[in-house]
């Protein structure tokens, strides 16, 4: 037995008077081993004043203060429990880690003592406002240690608590006076996150059920009341009222949130609350009854006493699981008629298998009883007013109960059932009569009449006739054969084989919509497989294909002469009209079975027909105004927007057509002259009086670089219609804008052209960006459009009102930062060795940022864009000796260069060859690590940079690092100690 000696006055006087700095108290407390020092320190004031919290709301940061001595009392506990006991339960501190230890300390008592602190631990759990510290789980530990030691209701009191489900009560005041439709169900909470939830139950709590002896029942209902919170605080209180006044057990939808009670693949497993407790009550009630089979009746009335259908289903599995517990219980729970005649289509898993295993085994009568409720079922379909289709509804019950037990049917019963798999077409599974589960939501409408095989196996002629005639017509809601499921068929079919389908495509003129998007959006998804080298077609019929194409596009000019384009069912033409674009889109963009040149004029008469849809109306896109999508994203969604989108590729496809010929120069310079047509649909929608929408503008925008390739002077003509700076058109111009500056490549010869169209938007940034710290995709686009010219040598700093000198006087740091962390991310990402030029060129652009910011009166207001010199200097472009200084200059203005990971490492590559330099800065970045946060992350450079530095030449490297080393062990950092040479070595 060790024995320590009580410190003399004389050696606590010189101790405590070495205790000045908070790392000299770490430092004592951490090696101080002497049980006998608790005493005396208490009397000289220690153990009395734990750190709280420390929150700084400027910064939205919070940190918890470690406590020296609460981690010296927790080691000394087991040694003195009486004297740690009396000055924990004197403590006052809303500090996790304050609180972790005393728990901790708890651990090392006896249980008697530690049963003591349950009421101060019960409080730091209920207080405690932050979830992310460790005392949950110590806490877990904690009540395990009770129980062992026979406190077990301390530590049943402390598990209700730790473990406690709570109602969001912000839910329903949130939605108080809404007029929503639908509103969606609350979600319980718990103290702290769901992860360490499921470990606690999965971990402490078997454990606690093992050593809670007589008690194991009390831990179960433990268990019971937390679930029940969770299902019950998972509806909103006017549901819970409409169950209580209408049902006995109360539908909770578990079946689909909890397939099945034992483990399954189609159980959900996303962390809910509620189906984690399901597991922890279904453990301990199966933990308890493998040591103590008489407490079956006991665990089944505590279940059954509650009104969800979970609990109710729990104890369906149990009886299962076990069968041999109680015959009779068996017996009662299958023999329910009101559980057996549930109105539902759908059974709960566990009593279908019970049912389904028992059967056989149930007294003669009983199983008579059970088929004669089959036989003449007390059900009431009151949703179903037909008569007749009531009785299919009745059939249709009667053959899901005799599939449960098909197995064990007699001769007659047999019979019935075949006949009722005959009258439904098939024969199904439990599973397919078991409802729920993880990918088991029955979307209606989707199934086929008839199947792939089925439908693959007919002619086109005799397709073509059942698409025709086939109309839908189910009595099952659930397993409704529909338009929609046939069409999906049909485009898996024509995907498969587009030789086929293709050469046969004019015969579906005439047929439904749908069946023709599907039939289109099929040979589509062929061309985009083949273009991606996925598939391999070698033949397509375009005669074929275009001429159910010009029809359709003739279809829809008829049905907007008529003005029904967008009524029942006419709107149902949207679809294919739009696949017809998207085809002919790819149609022309395609290699080896590309639309061929000479069906030019079939081409375009489709084309001209659906640039004059309607869709996109004045409504719609009023519509889509309110949202936060570009315009090009409706343009793509709408029938003349896609239309748009391919008169420019029908452009290019000539162009390339041109481009085979020989001797094609003087066409190719021709442009539009050439393709007149295509420059009478563009004029035609540049008119704000024909042509006001702005989904169809932003068109021109995002194809401005290929209009210009396509015919350069019509380009330059069209560029003040294109982009109008006329404040009445300004939406207009800023859909075309938006488009291109987003969704255009960089082009040389583009930017020629619209040059005084970058300079309009650079001038606009003071009324948007500047004002904005969150930067906007079209923020961003314009500051890579603008560093990629000036990289190209586009643009020149010094000239008079130089455009990229007005960028980085309008922009905002946010902004500025960005287009110089895309100059770094570029650099870094180019793998070849970069011009020598362009490298100077930026140099000059960082000398000329890095001295606007150091003459400012407040260079902090360009600590963002001075930060992302970082990625320049991680990209090792550029001579060391230069980049490691722009980097100490800019730690020594601003105090912050990012990413801080690629400095680090960076540096602990240049240590080796600039140790000084490096270690420098170094200590400049610690030291503006004011929060300590970011020192923690940089350990493993932090140790490698110190190392080398140390070990170097230079004198005034290894003295850096020292300082900065005996900085770090001032802030608790002692870790860094070893790297330090022993006293005296030189």
């Amino acid at each position: 037995m060790t024995s320590w000696k009580k410190p003399t006055p004389q050696q606590l006087d010189k101790a405590i008077a070495k205790l000045i700095h908070p790392q000299q108290r770490i430092y004592f407390f951490n090696h101080l081993q002497n049980p006998e020092w608790i005493e005396p320190l208490k009397n000289k004031g220690f153990f009395q004043n734990p750190p709280q919290i420390i929150e700084n709301t400027s910064q939205g940061t919070v940190r918890f203060p470690m406590w020296p001595e609460s981690r010296y009392l927790a080691q000394m506990a087991k040694h003195k429990a009486k004297e740690v006991l009396k000055i924990a339960l004197q403590i006052k501190s809303n500090n996790p880690c304050v609180h972790e230890d005393f728990v901790d300390a708890a651990l090392q008592m006896p249980s008697q003592e530690a049963g003591q602190l349950v009421p101060k631990v019960k409080t730091w759990i209920e207080e405690s406002l932050y979830s992310s510290s460790l005392l949950p789980e110590k806490v877990a530990a904690l009540i395990v240690h009770l129980a062992k030691g026979g406190e077990i209701n301390k530590a049943l009191e402390l598990a209700r608590i730790l473990l406690a489900v709570k109602k969001d009560f912000s839910f329903n005041n949130q939605e108080e006076g809404s007029s929503r439709v639908y509103l969606p169900s609350p979600k319980p909470r718990i103290r702290f996150d769901s992860w360490h939830y499921e470990q606690i139950l999965k971990k402490n709590v078997p454990e606690l059920v093992k050593v809670a002896g007589k008690n194991k029942l009390d831990v179960f209902k433990m268990l019971a009341f937390l679930l029940f919170d969770a299902v019950q605080f998972s509806h909103r209180d006017e549901e819970i009222q409409q169950l209580q006044e209408n049902s006995l057990i109360w539908e909770d939808g578990s079946r689909y949130w909890r397939y099945a009670i034992e483990e399954h693949p189609k159980n959900y497993s996303h962390d809910e609350i509620r189906e984690i407790l399901v597991e922890a009550v279904r453990d301990s009630a199966e933990r308890i009854l493998e040591d103590d089979k008489t407490k079956i009746g006991d665990i089944i009335s505590e279940l059954e006493k509650r009104s969800w259908r979970i609990f109710h289903r729990i104890a369906l599995y149990l009886i299962r699981k076990f069968p041999e517990l109680d015959h009779d219980l068996l017996i009662k729970k299958l023999a329910d008629r009101e559980r057996f005649t549930d109105s539902s289509s759908y059974e709960d898993y566990e009593y279908a298998h019970l049912l389904k295993e028992n059967f056989a085994q149930l007294p003669i009568e009983k199983q008579e009883q059970i088929l004669s409720w089959i036989d003449n079922p007390e059900v009431n379909w009151h949703w179903v007013e037909d008569q007749a289709k009531k009785v299919e509804w009745v059939e249709y019950w009667q053959w899901h109960k005799l599939t449960i037990i098909k197995d064990s049917l007699s001769t007659y019963w047999r019979e019935r059932y075949n006949d009722l798999v005959n009258k439904f077409g098939k024969e199904v599974e439990l599973s397919d009569i078991v409802s729920g589960g993880v990918g088991e939501v029955r979307v209606l409408g989707v199934r086929s009449p008839k199947t792939d095989s089925e439908l693959e196996s007919m002619s086109i002629e005799e397709l073509v006739a059942f698409l025709r005639t086939w109309e839908p017509n189910s009595t099952d809601p659930f397993e409704e054969p529909s338009r929609s499921g046939l069409g999906y068929a049909l485009a898996r079919l024509v995907e498969k084989s587009p030789e086929r389908y293709a050469q046969g495509a004019a015969q579906f003129q005439g047929l439904h919509a749908r069946y023709i998007s599907n039939l289109l959006r099929g040979l589509c998804q062929a061309l985009n497989n083949q273009s991606r080298q996925q598939q391999e077609i070698r033949e397509f019929d375009w005669i074929s294909v275009l001429s159910l194409c010009n029809w359709l596009a003739e279809k829809s000019e008829e049905l907007k002469k008529s003005q029904t384009i967008y009524n029942e069912p006419s709107s149902n033409w949207l679809e294919p009209c739009r696949t017809v674009v998207d085809l002919l889109g790819v149609g022309l963009n395609v290699d080896t079975i590309a639309i061929q040149f000479n069906f030019r004029n079939q081409v375009w008469n489709i084309l001209r027909l659906l640039t004059q849809h309607p869709d996109p109306t004045p409504e719609r896109e009023m519509g889509y105004h309110s949202s936060n999508n570009s315009y090009s994203q409706l343009a793509i969604n709408t029938v003349r927007g896609e239309a748009m989108h391919t008169l420019v590729r029908y452009a290019l496809w000539i162009r390339r057509h041109f481009e085979q010929i020989p001797e094609s120069a003087e066409q190719l310079q021709r442009g539009f002259d050439e393709m007149p047509e295509v420059r009478q649909v563009l004029d035609e929608h540049l008119n704000p009086d024909i042509e006001p929408s702005l989904s169809i503008r932003s068109v021109y925008g995002e194809w401005f670089p290929w209009l210009a390739l396509l015919d350069p002077l019509w380009a330059n003509q069209s560029i003040k219609k294109i982009f109008p700076q006329d404040e009445s058109f300004s939406n207009l111009r800023h859909a075309a804008w938006e488009s291109y500056i987003n969704f255009s490549g960089v082009y040389d010869n583009t930017f020629d052209l619209l040059h005084e169209e970058y300079r309009y938007a650079v001038e606009q940034i003071d009324l948007t960006s500047i004002e904005r710290q969150k930067l906007t995709h079209t923020d961003k686009s314009l500051a890579q459009h603008l560093m990629t010219l000036y990289w190209r040598g586009k643009m020149n700093l010094d000239e008079p009102g130089a455009l990229l000198a007005r960028f980085f006087e309008l922009a905002s740091d946010t902004l500025r930062g960005y287009a110089l962390e895309f100059v770094g991310r570029s650099l870094k990402n180019t793998q070849d060795e970069i011009n020598p030029q362009i490298l100077n060129s930026l140099q000059l652009l960082w000398k000329k940022r890095f001295e606007t910011a150091f003459n400012s009166a407040e260079p902090s207001s360009y600590a963002t864009e001075l930060a992302a010199f970082g990625w320049w200097f991680g990209s090792a472009k550029f001579e060391d000796a230069w980049a490691i200084a722009q980097i100490k200059q800019i730690l020594e203005l601003t105090g912050k260069v990012d990413p801080d990971f690629l400095l680090l490492k960076r540096l602990a590559v240049l240590v080796d060859t600039m140790p000084e330099s490096s270690v420098e800065c170094l200590e400049l970045m610690i030291k503006n690590d004011k929060s300590g946060w970011s020192t923690y992350g940089w350990q493993n450079e932090t140790k490698a940079i110190l190392s080398k530095a140390i070990q170097s030449t230079s004198g005034q490297a290894r003295k850096t690092a020292e300082n900065i080393i005996q900085d770090l062990g001032k802030r608790g950092h002692w870790e860094y100690r070893n790297l330090l040479p022993p006293y005296g070595s030189k």
